[in-house]
Formats: structure tokens, sequence, C-alpha cells
């Protein structure tokens, strides 16, 4: 069913999962808002038993105010690499793929401006499964769009502009187990807190937390929001700039403290819990 967009969909860019693949390059958020197409959600996460069947509604939003976009929905296998960039393979090549399990509807989309449509995905697990954990899916919208040139003409160039949700099904019992190692601050002009992540479950964690600047006294002088996720039986070098420092004063030593929680954990109920990160010793600059 299509439907004129209403206000909701004025952020739907904002949880944007796309990529452009014959530039190969990740969109910005203002490329996105240029392109004027959203998927939502950019992310599930679900938990399954074996014969279990599921349905889920993806949203594709059109916000361009003159353009109408046509779109080919299809499947595909996704990962993360050891920076945490997506990485796209066919269906049904890696040893955790759930597409198989899938089947949408429907399979192309034509949107008029400020329009939108649902896709109907339906899931059906297996009754026996080769391994228990996590199973993922991307559903990817495609679409052609002639490239433009530094005038804004058409130069004849056709790129493939692909947006992505990305499925994360779930099947229990299974364990998320991060373990944070090497954590330091890195870079010259630019710092960076920079750790490493290992997760030896087999289902994915997703970490959420803030690392804390404390002084001498035990005050907090500046703080840092760290958000990210790592699959099972992975490893991710996770980096997170630190544009909040103004607190710091130049010359002096602080020690950095974290409070990090998993806040995907099956054998906790899927309750957060807790991350140990010892803290560490920084000299501002």
């Amino acid at each position: 069913m299509q439907i004129t967009l209403g206000q909701k969909f004025n952020s739907v860019l904002v949880s944007l999962a796309m990529l452009v693949f014959s530039g190969s390059f990740l969109l910005s958020a203002s490329s996105a808002h240029a392109f004027g197409v959203g998927i939502q959600p950019s992310t599930v996460e679900m938990t399954v038993k074996p014969g279990d069947r599921h349905r889920q509604v993806i949203t594709i939003g059109n916000v361009h105010k003159t353009k109408t976009i046509s779109l080919t929905m299809s499947l595909a296998d996704w990962s993360l690499d050891e920076n945490g960039k997506l990485v796209l393979s066919p269906p049904g090549e890696t040893d955790r793929s759930a597409a198989e399990w899938i089947r949408f509807s429907p399979a192309s989309v034509t949107l008029k401006p400020e329009t939108s449509q649902d896709i109907i995905v339906e899931i059906s697990v297996p009754y026996k499964l080769k391994s228990k954990g996590d199973h993922r899916f991307a559903l990817l919208a495609t679409t052609l769009l002639p490239q433009l040139d530094k005038r804004g003409d058409v130069s004849g160039v056709w790129n493939r502009y692909q947006l992505a949700s990305l499925f994360y099904l779930t099947t229990t019992p299974s364990e998320s187990k991060p373990q944070i190692s090497n954590v330091k601050v890195v870079g010259d002009k630019d710092k960076f807190l920079s750790m490493d992540v290992r997760n030896t479950g087999d289902a994915h964690a997703r970490l959420k937390g803030k690392a804390y600047f404390k002084d001498k006294d035990g005050n907090t002088a500046a703080e840092t929001t760290l958000n990210t996720v790592v699959l099972d039986g992975s490893k991710l070098k996770y980096m997170v700039t630190l544009e909040t420092m103004n607190g710091l004063k130049s010359g002096s030593d602080y020690k950095i403290e974290f409070d990090l929680n998993n806040t995907f954990a099956p054998q906790n109920k899927f309750k957060a819990t807790a991350v140990t990160v010892p803290p560490v010793s920084y000299h501002a600059p």
C-alpha cells in the first residue's frame, strides 16, 4: 500500500543504512538527503526458534519533492569487517545466512515524490538448524540514477544505489561475550579513543556507554559516548573521535574510566550486562 508521507518520514534518513556500489563509497547523511530515499527500520533484531514464522514490515520512503524513483528489492548476506564497515555478499554464501528462510513482497516499488510503501518480509525458520546463535540477512533496495556533472547536467554515467535493512535473527540458548583490550588514546592533531573488542559468543554484542576523563580529585572533566556492535565470533578495532575535550587542561593528567554495557545479552534474558574495561591514564597535550 502506497501512502502519503507524513511528518514521521522527515526523519527516515537519520537511521538510514545506504551504500553506493558502482562508486564504492558510503553516503553521508547530507548525501542521503540529496538522494531523497530512506528505509525504516534500518536494523531489525529478532529472537527466533526452530519452526517459527514471523512477519516484519519495512517501509521505504521517497522524501524528494519532485523525483519519482523506482527500486528493485533483493536479499544479501552481510557482515562487518574489523573496522566495523558493512560487507555485503550474495545470499546464502555465508555460514550464518538466513536468506533461504525469507520471502518478501513486492519485488519492486515505484515511489512518487513524498510517498512511501511497505515491504512485507516473511520469515520461516527451519525446524532443524545447523548452528544456534545469530543468523543474518539484508533486505536491499536498488535503483539506477544518472550521475550529474559540475553544472548539474546528466553526464551519461549511471550509478547503482542501494539501501539496506539489516536483520539479526537470534536463536536461544545463545551468548554474546564481548571482551575489551588494548585501550588507549591515539592520534596527533585529532584524538581518538581506541580499543580492541572480541566477541567469543555465538550472538552479537551491542555495546553502549561512556568514557569519563577524571582529574586527580575524581571529578569528571570530559566524557565521550561509546556505541558499537561486534558480531558473533569476530573482533573489532573500535575507534571513537574525542570531540568534547574542552574541559581538559593542557599538561594535566587524567584517568579514563568506563561505564560500558552489553545491551544484547541472550544469556541474561537480554538484560544489559556490564562489560569490564580497565581504566587508562591520559596526559592532555
